[in-house]
């Protein structure tokens, strides 16, 4: 019983001698894609307050992706550029009665470890993950390769950034880019986070893509400025940029694109090693 009491109380003095114990950290990304982020932060011993600020849904039609899912054995390259194009790319396959052996012969590139590791699970390989996780990353992987006459399918965002199919089209290839899902602002309440604001319960709030700072803006108001003590940490350069052009002072940013390394740039922020913008 003394050891395992012993064994407690050096958890316990780990926790309180962590950076992140006790700070309230806000996460604004939609709650079911929140867990992992979330188990991280209590580890660290942050109170986490979940405030999302979007939700992901699927396209108005489906009918160009129902097209591209028809032709499918003729894509040369499948480019998957987040977790949820994975997701809602094989939800539809499944749907029209199609699976991954439709996919034999296609190369696949994901950006990032967390979208390759969901492609691998389904028993797929993964044939590039670019260094950078970013579009820019993907359209440098690129570079050198033989893309002339080659087809694209890019499955993504509604509103996702023309870098990649630009880049590519630039070398020759044919990108056929596909909405696959939508992110749109919730319903969400502003006395919900103005509340522990006012209590002064919040320490960080998190953004991990430009649509949570513009789903979080909607909510809180775009004139309202944020209490001084509050910090800002986001996730990559794209979401550090949107959230300056929306007036928001980034406390925190973190270029290495996964939520392990924005809580260990959170732990760094807070014990002196962060760097101020």
């Amino acid at each position: 019983m003394t050891g395992e009491v012993v064994t407690l109380g050096d958890e316990l003095n780990w926790l309180e001698n962590n950076p992140l114990f006790g700070k309230g950290v806000v996460i604004t990304r939609p709650r079911a894609q929140a867990g992992g982020f979330a188990s991280l932060l209590q580890a660290a011993g942050a109170r986490v307050i979940h405030f999302p600020t979007i939700e992901i849904i699927p396209p108005a039609s489906f009918a160009d992706l129902d097209r591209a899912i028809e032709m499918l054995e003729s894509y040369h390259w499948i480019i998957f550029t987040s977790a949820n194009g994975v997701r809602f790319f094989f939800k539809r396959l499944k749907e029209r009665g199609r699976d991954i052996r439709g996919l034999k012969g296609i190369r696949i590139c994901a950006v990032g470890p967390a979208t390759a590791a969901l492609i691998e699970a389904r028993g797929i390989k993964v044939d590039l993950v670019p260094k950078s996780y970013l579009s820019e990353g993907i359209a440098a992987a690129f570079q050198g390769m033989d893309m002339s006459g080659k087809k694209i399918l890019l499955p993504r965002a509604e509103l996702a950034r023309d870098v990649v199919p630009e880049a590519l089209s630039g070398l020759g290839a044919q990108v056929a880019p596909i909405v696959v899902y939508r992110t749109v602002s919730t319903a969400g309440k502003r006395a919900e986070i103005a509340g522990p604001i006012a209590e002064g319960k919040v320490d960080v709030i998190t953004f991990t893509s430009p649509s949570t700072v513009k789903g979080f803006l909607s909510i809180w108001g775009e004139d309202e400025p944020l209490p001084k003590g509050i910090r800002i940490a986001c996730l990559g350069s794209v979401t550090g940029a949107a959230a300056r052009k929306a007036g928001l002072r980034v406390d925190i940013m973190q270029e290495v694109f996964t939520i392990e390394a924005l809580v260990e740039g959170m732990a760094a922020y807070f014990v002196g090693e962060g760097v101020l913008d």
